[in-house]
């Protein structure tokens, strides 16, 4: 939906008058805290440290998380169980897959023709993808759709992986035993999976989940996730799409713009200039709230990359090239340290209730 002005940064992390929301209250009441305690006469040392924690709670930290998201992380990493348990059951045309939730697809294959950048194939592939999510957004309740891209030593797999009801476009065909293959079960109908902090460890091999979390810097002359299919390691990448309700999209376009002319406002009234970069947000969410009015779907994105590896050191390497392929393709990748159990079970087919 975004064709002239390109993708930008994850809506995720929407910002308020330069900062994060839960940022500006920790900030405020941290700052409050301390100013009381030098202001009034006698205060007990204990609300200036609590005052200080408090306010280093909102700093910002790696992979755009605050200090306090980062030990919500770790808390949340300390409590729950190292182990889960991935499934894929084959029953008539679906595919039940169980990890952290289950979801319930049907499996589509891409079949491939050669070199699809020769023929113009791909963007006739493109089209039909676009093209169904603007018919999915039409019926009521979400449809969550899913395009999955394994390539490996030994060739390329690409899967569709669709809601009940929801028919294929033109070039796909039925292939269930598809979505155990991207699952990383070679297989088996279940798998162990240990939870590391970096990594998660399968009985097959090692695996390391990134999440492409800003499409700014994208470059125009190649397609945006090229790069990262490409690479010359073992990678998984899944492309996630969560349709949203003709009812509701309006609504949340129009929000989107609101919040940001509200936020530009405020800034402005506050003594703070409003930057090229807040500029360009507003242009991409009021461009997409006017093709939204026009009738085009409106979709939750997603994209996550999985990288694999035998050993330790050679995960590390195949992160390394990943890396490098992102940056050259312009995108900016997040590790998921300390939630990698999570991240792996989103990125399955069917996204497990992302």
């Amino acid at each position: 939906m975004s064709e002239p002005l390109g993708l930008g940064g994850s809506d995720a992390t929407a910002q308020w008058v330069g900062v994060r929301r839960h940022q500006a209250v920790f900030a405020i009441l941290g700052l409050g805290l301390v100013g009381d305690w030098v202001l009034r006469p006698r205060a007990r040392l204990v609300e200036l440290v609590v005052g200080a924690m408090v306010a280093l709670a909102a700093a910002p930290s790696v992979d755009g998380l605050s200090v306090a998201e980062w030990g919500e992380v770790v808390l949340r990493y300390g409590a729950r169980s190292r182990w889960t348990s991935v499934s894929v059951d084959l029953i008539d045309e679906f595919a039940f897959v169980r990890a952290r939730g289950d979801a319930m697809v049907r499996g589509f294959e891409l079949e491939h023709r050669g070199r699809l950048d020769l023929s113009g194939r791909d963007v006739a592939l493109a089209n039909s993808l676009a093209s169904l999510v603007d018919a999915l957004a039409s019926d009521e309740g979400s449809r969550h759709v899913s395009v999955h891209v394994r390539s490996s030593d030994v060739g390329v797999a690409t899967l569709l992986a669709l809601g009940e009801g929801t028919p294929a476009p033109e070039g796909w065909r039925t292939n269930n035993e598809l979505v155990s293959k991207v699952s990383n079960l070679a297989g088996a109908t279940s798998m162990p999976v240990l939870e590391r902090w970096g990594y998660v460890r399968t009985p097959h091999d090692l695996v390391r989940v990134w999440r492409v979390s800003d499409f700014s810097a994208a470059r125009r002359d190649v397609a945006l996730l090229a790069c990262l299919e490409l690479a010359p390691v073992t990678t998984t990448v899944a492309l996630h799409l969560d349709v949203v309700a003709a009812s509701k999209a309006p609504r949340l376009a129009e929000r989107a713009v609101h919040r940001q002319r509200s936020d530009g406002a405020l800034a402005h009234a506050t003594g703070f200039r409003r930057t090229a970069r807040a500029d360009r947000s507003l242009e991409r969410v009021a461009q997409r709230e006017s093709r939204v009015a026009s009738g085009r779907g409106l979709a939750r994105m997603a994209v996550y990359v999985s990288v694999h590896g035998s050993t330790l050191r050679e995960l590390e390497r195949a992160s390394e090239v990943l890396l490098r392929s992102a940056r050259e393709s312009g995108l900016r990748c997040e590790r998921g340290r300390g939630r990698h159990a999570l991240w792996f079970a989103y990125q399955l087919p069917g996204g497990l209730r992302w």
